[in-house]
């Protein structure tokens, strides 16, 4: 018999049953095993193949148990529930009890792998907060199957702190944090999908533990003194390189043929950028002239937006095409005011604010400056005047 309350099972399932999965060929991957031990400590695993994931939580067991059933279907009857749960093997099922409420869960005989036993090594150590910064590097990851090496989130232990990138060919962000602690300078090279599971577990007051099983497993602990959490993820780095060095020649290259910086709100540019969007194309021009920060999109059958933008600007004049959604998905990363530097309308351009960078591609558009036509000096006509007599 174990004895828990509903609300700390039901956190317990939520975390890990985002890493189960309903599938026709596997049927382990649909189940949440549950190992209870007498001293009082609970075991929740799941795995889908890719990810494993086990919440560990204090409750109240005469016996030890290990036993495997559905996992959202509990999931399911315990978000149902209030107060105390009691969970018991009874003939090959598992009850559920709860007040007069009484649920049988079919008891399934397959192994699943759990966290647990491991040889680990410590690589670093670091905030929720900064983990959770790190991750706006997200959407900066592939999401193309055919480029495997770019479907990750690559992080780097490093003498500036704790570097994470991600690329997809036409944009990159990168992030630097502060760890806590960290052994030998590690790199972590994480699966799209795990990334994104484990910013969505992840919360700010929590601590970070990263470890490694071997040379290419690795473990985060998940742990947070005030709420008793104690979540552990695990997956396997992705066989394919991610190409990091490349990257940074490409930032280090744009910071140093930059020619025009710029610094602007991040609402401001945000709005502009919509408002091409509204146009119906992502073909967004940006001007910068006499000081004067310009973005227009390019001209459609809906008309064409223009926009002056307010902000300072220091440098040589420039002009370059990008893509609005690469655009937008840089600002949303930013927090606040941002910079953006551009070296020539063929050369990489940076949107920096505080320790995020992103890298953006420019387009190669055929068409007319919109600003053209405004940005010429018009002639004045003086009459013609004598020379004054001597």
């Amino acid at each position: 018999m174990i004895s828990i309350p509903q609300e700390v099972l039901a956190s317990a399932l939520a975390a890990v049953t985002r890493a189960s999965l309903k599938s026709s060929l596997m049927a382990a991957f649909a189940l949440v095993r549950l190992d209870a031990t007498a001293n009082g400590e609970l075991s929740l695993s799941c795995f889908n193949g890719e990810t494993a994931a086990r919440a560990t939580v204090y409750a109240a067991a005469s016996d030890d148990l290990s036993v495997s059933v559905d996992a959202q279907t509990l999931k399911a009857v315990t978000d149902t529930l209030v107060g105390e749960v009691r969970l018991e093997l009874v003939d090959k099922a598992l009850v559920v009890l709860n007040g007069s409420n009484r649920t049988t869960l079919r008891l399934v005989e397959e192994t699943i792998p759990v966290i647990g036993g491991e040889t680990t090594t410590d690589l670093f150590t670091l905030s929720g907060a900064a983990l959770r910064s790190l991750c706006r590097i997200l959407p900066f990851a592939s999401t193309d199957e055919s480029r495997p090496m770019l479907q990750v989130m690559h992080l780097t232990v490093s003498d500036q702190g704790l570097v994470a990138q991600a690329a997809d060919g036409f944009t990159a962000g990168i992030v630097t944090e502060n760890f806590i602690r960290a052994g030998d300078k590690a790199v972590v090279s994480l699966p799209l999908s795990f990334a994104r599971l484990l910013a969505a577990l992840v919360e700010e007051k929590d601590t970070v533990t990263v470890q490694s099983v071997g040379e290419n497993r690795f473990l985060f602990h998940l742990t947070q003194t005030e709420t008793s959490k104690n979540l552990t993820l695990a997956t396997v780095a992705p066989a394919a390189a991610f190409p990091a060095e490349q990257i940074a020649q490409l930032l280090q290259g744009a910071h140093a043929g930059t020619t025009t910086r710029m610094t602007l709100q991040k609402q401001a540019l945000l709005q502009t950028v919509r408002m091409v969007g509204a146009m119906g194309t992502q073909n967004t021009f940006l001007k910068v002239v006499n000081g004067a920060i310009k973005v227009a999109s390019a001209p459609t059958d809906t008309g064409q937006a223009r926009n002056v933008l307010d902000g300072a600007a220091s440098g040589s004049d420039a002009k370059v095409w990008l893509s609005a959604a690469y655009l937008k998905r840089a600002v949303d990363a930013c927090k606040a005011e941002l910079a953006v530097q551009i070296g020539g309308d063929k050369k990489p351009v940076l949107l920096i604010e505080g320790n995020f960078t992103a890298i953006l591609m420019p387009l190669f558009v055929e068409g007319k400056d919109p600003f053209a036509d405004e940005d010429e000096p018009i002639a004045i006509s003086l009459p013609m005047m004598e020379a004054a007599p001597a």
